[in-house]
């Protein structure tokens, strides 16, 4: 509970002022978080059925996901679905069934679950829109799964939403196989020198921890309402 607390504090930069003080660097000390056991997943939290749209959340390493009526991760998932939802009603979301853990088998399992469900829900429900958000090791999810579907299901994904990707770090943030390039939004936090999770230029990790502030929430869910209605997507 200590680790929900202090992530949401930073919402505001105030805030972030008052319980983070800079370091002599100017670095702001960041909340331990523990990244070895993971977070239990939830089954019971898996929608049923079909649904207009839905957005796959696959949370970062060591991100809890027991927020107040939230299950999708309190730093970027439960933000984006209760602000979506609330101008999409015809929305959900989809929590990855994957322990966001240090474990090198952590990603795999996310990239399975991932797949599994865009198959069983295309083939369920043929008229269902997609949509993915990927927070820090749950961006490497996302990337590892779209490899693995069809051209077909591929099309069915309208929006990809990476937030503190490493591999915008490297270069590669818009390398998504076929149309999902040009539907893509990568959101790299610039604060501070920069998240160094995603810029290589960035150096404190306390600013990989900034992604529940509602300047980034509201780009993400502007890119997929925009994508969810067919509008022309916004940068």
């Amino acid at each position: 509970m200590k680790t929900f607390t202090v992530l949401l504090a930073a919402l505001t930069a105030s805030a972030t002022a008052q319980l983070f003080p800079p370091s002599p660097s100017g670095c702001p000390v960041a909340p331990d978080v523990d990244t070895a056991n993971g977070v239990p997943i939830k089954p019971e939290n898996v929608p049923a059925g079909c649904n207009d749209f839905e957005v796959l959340v696959a949370r970062g390493t060591g991100e809890p996901d027991f927020a107040p009526s939230g299950s999708f991760g309190v730093v970027v998932g439960d933000p984006v679905i209760s602000n979506l939802t609330r101008i999409l009603p015809n929305a959900r979301g989809y929590p990855v069934q994957y322990p966001a853990s240090a474990s090198l088998l952590s990603p795999r399992r996310g990239s399975s679950d991932v797949v599994a469900r865009l198959r069983r829900q295309s083939a369920a429900c043929p008229n269902q829109k997609f949509a993915l958000v990927g927070y820090s090791q749950g961006a490497v999810v996302m990337r590892s799964a779209v490899t693995s579907l069809s051209t077909t299901i591929q099309n069915e994904i309208v929006a990809v939403v990476s937030f503190g990707d490493p591999a915008e770090r490297q270069g590669r943030g818009e390398d998504w196989p076929g149309v999902l390039r040009n539907r893509n939004l990568q959101i790299c936090a610039t604060e501070g020198g920069g998240d160094p999770v995603c810029n290589a230029q960035g150096t404190c990790i306390f600013f990989h921890l900034i992604y529940v502030r509602q300047e980034f929430i509201d780009r993400a869910v502007s890119f997929l309402s925009a994508a969810f209605r067919g509008q022309p997507l916004p940068q």
